[in-house]
């Protein structure tokens, strides 16, 4: 693919949240940027996007995609209106940024895929826990081995919180497995080192206005044994322990994403075990004390640039897209596994 010069015109559609806080601000701050439309259908949006960058604006995508020429559009609508937006830009011949989830199930997602794919188009999913030094600090913690063979992973994102806006309804993708389960089970796939084989799902809607879930339990089982434990609640008013655990057969950390807490120890200094077949010695259990050792890890800052940054390299330099649109696709189809799993 070829790369596109510099300045690299950019259309946001949507001035939500998303659209405004997730998109518009960061790529104002790359100079290689430069922000030439927006649509959204509140005019006091559109008037403020104006004021702040001189772009042209329009109510809706058919508008802007008809009466801007952007090399790049990003696609910050409500979760319901990623397929259809997204193709729409796509269509256009343009590259997309787009939200996630990209989809609501996992047919879609696939086609978003392909059509990128076979249009020779960038596809860049917002999955930005991947620019994060957390998955790359418990991915080298896996790999030294210090743990040992890892057997599950476990993910409490809790809080408690009432809300009562559009993502709390079904009818637009609303609910905590589309909007934010997606960033836990992007740094949770990778991984476990294999594909999902089993799923078990829990959702409820315990206190929100709409009839999405606030509550989600995910466990899943991948091909090679490893497990992953993914609680993701605004229900739960108690801390449920830490952010992220990696279990392994010689220790564990647990972490806040800013330190690690690892416990574990050398097998070769241990000693030898051979299992006892009859009746226990003292009538007791049998006991030993372990070489045990303590680490606590600071989180280190890793050389992957943020989200927009590595979209603007990706395009003005050629350099390799951090966030593949395969692992987005992968992501809404443990997604869709879990709705019908619990809808069981």
């Amino acid at each position: 693919m070829s790369t596109i010069p510099s300045p690299i015109t950019v259309a946001i559609i949507g001035l939500g949240r998303a659209g405004w806080s997730l998109h518009l601000q960061p790529i104002l701050k790359i100079p290689g940027f430069k922000i030439v439309a927006v649509a959204d259908p509140s005019a006091e949006r559109r008037e403020e996007a104006a004021a702040l960058t001189g772009c042209q604006t329009f109510e809706n995508i058919d508008a802007l995609l008809a009466g801007n020429d952007a090399q790049v559009v990003v696609v910050a609508t409500p979760s319901s209106m990623h397929y259809s937006d997204a193709m729409k830009a796509l269509k256009a011949g343009r590259h997309c940024v787009l939200e996630k989830p990209i989809a609501m199930n996992a047919r879609e997602a696939d086609e978003i895929v392909a059509f990128a794919r076979e249009k020779n188009l960038r596809l860049f999913v917002n999955h930005s826990y991947l620019h994060r030094p957390e998955i790359h600090h418990f991915k080298s913690i896996i790999d030294s081995n210090i743990l040992g063979p890892i057997f599950e992973i476990r993910v409490s994102w809790v809080g408690y919180a009432r809300r009562w806006d559009w993502q709390t309804l079904k009818k637009n993708g609303g609910g905590g497995l589309n909007n934010t389960c997606p960033h836990a089970l992007s740094v949770v796939l990778p991984l476990l080192g294999a594909p999902v084989k089993e799923l078990f799902s829990d959702l409820r809607n315990i206190k929100n206005a709409g009839d999405a879930e606030d509550h989600v339990h995910l466990v899943l089982r991948a091909e090679n044994g490893v497990t992953a434990d993914v609680l993701v609640s605004t229900a739960i008013a108690q801390s449920a322990g830490p952010r992220w655990m990696i279990l392994g057969r010689y220790g564990t950390l647990a972490s806040d994403g800013v330190k690690s807490q690892i416990r574990y120890y050398d097998p070769a200094k241990a000693a030898p075990m051979e299992v006892i077949d009859s009746a226990a010695p003292g009538r007791k259990y049998l006991s030993e004390t372990l070489p045990w050792e303590e680490k606590e890890i600071e989180v280190e800052p890793v050389p992957v640039k943020p989200f927009h940054q590595n979209i603007y390299d990706v395009l003005a330099f050629g350099a390799e897209q951090v966030i593949t649109p395969e692992s987005a696709a992968e992501v809404v189809r443990i997604t869709e596994r879990a709705y019908a799993s619990a809808a069981c």
